[in-house]
C-alpha cells in the first residue's frame, strides 16, 4: 500500500499534489469536520444544505468547467 501511494504521489500533477497535501495535513492535524460545522452560522448551514441538495439532484457543474467559464468571462489567465 505504501509503495502504491508513493507512486500516485510521484505521478500527481501540481493541482493534485496541493489537494493531497491538504488532505494529509488536515488528517495529521486532527481536522475536526464536526467542530467546523458547528462553528458555522445557521444561515451558512442552510445555504450549504441547499447546495448539497442541488448537487445531489445533478444541478452542479465540475469545478474546472466553472473556472474556465469565469476565466473567459473576466479575461483571466491561469
Amino acid at each position: 500500500m505504501r509503495h502504491d501511494l508513493q507512486d500516485k504521489i510521484a505521478h500527481a500533477d501540481q493541482r493534485q499534489l496541493k489537494e493531497i497535501y491538504g488532505l494529509v495535513t488536515n488528517y495529521l492535524n486532527g481536522h475536526d469536520d464536526e467542530r467546523e460545522w458547528q462553528s458555522l452560522s445557521e444561515p451558512m448551514k442552510a445555504k450549504l444544505a441547499e447546495s448539497i441538495k442541488q448537487a445531489d439532484a445533478g444541478l452542479g457543474r465540475e469545478m474546472g468547467e466553472v473556472l474556465n467559464d469565469m476565466r473567459k468571462k473576466f479575461g483571466l489567465n491561469g
